[in-house]
């Protein structure tokens, strides 16, 4: 089976699931909006050292791609989403999220389950993230050891 068929097939399973339990929890499913906040391009050139993208693009369709750095041209990986919860905080940021099923190109034809916590600032510029291979976090900070912690800037 070709491998973006399989990740379309995880990703719809995965809805699927997260649509059941979030009904059987009482709590609707998420639907995403077509201008979500969290759309766009991402950078951060202090990441040109270490194992993380440059720049990303997160796509309405459901997509994303990671840059290695800011004039790349190919993605290095390829990663399917889809946003599971958004929420307003009282200081004005934006809340999300999202479960991501990621497929590096150079390393593997599988993919690698993410489970990301996103915080947008008020002013819509700055996207902080900590994600996980197990389950959602459950803080975002620097400091919160348990998570990889990521910071970028809107382009």
């Amino acid at each position: 089976m070709k491998s973006r068929t399989l990740v379309s097939i995880i990703i719809l399973v995965s809805a699927l699931l997260i649509a059941i339990s979030s009904y059987a929890s009482g709590k609707k499913a998420y639907i995403a909006k077509e201008d979500e906040e969290l759309y766009g391009i991402w950078i951060n050139t202090d990441y040109n050292e270490r194992d993380l993208p440059v720049k990303f693009i997160i796509k309405p369709d459901g997509t994303e791609e990671g840059y290695a750095n800011i004039d790349s041209t190919h993605s290095y990986y390829h990663g399917e989403y889809i946003i599971t919860d958004k929420w307003t905080d009282s200081e004005g940021n934006i809340w999300y999220k999202y479960f991501y099923s990621i497929l590096w190109y150079a390393t593997s034809k599988d993919t690698e389950p993410l489970y990301y916590l996103s915080k947008i600032d008020k002013s819509g510029n700055r996207l902080e993230t900590v994600f996980s291979g197990i389950d959602y976090p459950t803080e975002l900070g620097p400091d919160v050891l348990l998570y990889t912690y990521t910071i970028y800037y809107r382009q």
